[in-house]
C-alpha cells in the first residue's frame, strides 16, 4: 500500500478480519463490493501483512484500445487500487 500515493489506508482494510476473509473467501469479499467474477476466472490470493499489499493490474477494459495513457490513468484511483473502485 503506497501511502505516498494513496494516503492512509482505511481501518477496515488493515483489520485482521478483512485480511483473513480476503484470503479464505476472496470471491465472496469481491462480490460484497459489487463485482461478480465468472467461475471461469481464476482468483489467486497473495497474502501479505497489514503494511504490504501486492498490486495486480487487471486486463485492459474492453473498448479502451484506442485510449491514451493519460485516459487509462484516470481509471486507476485510490479505491480501484484497494479493490473497491
Amino acid at each position: 500500500y503506497r501511502r505516498a500515493i494513496l494516503g492512509l489506508s482505511p481501518t477496515w482494510y488493515r483489520s485482521r478480519n478483512y485480511r483473513s476473509r480476503a484470503v479464505r473467501e476472496p470471491r465472496k469479499v469481491i462480490e460484497e463490493f459489487g463485482t461478480t467474477l465468472p467461475e471461469s476466472m481464476t482468483v489467486h490470493v497473495h497474502d501479505s501483512t497489514a503494511d504490504l499489499r501486492y498490486m495486480v493490474l487487471p486486463m485492459r477494459p474492453d473498448g479502451t484500445e484506442d485510449w491514451t495513457e493519460e485516459n487509462l490513468q484516470r481509471l486507476v484511483t485510490r479505491d480501484s487500487m484497494i479493490g473497491v473502485g
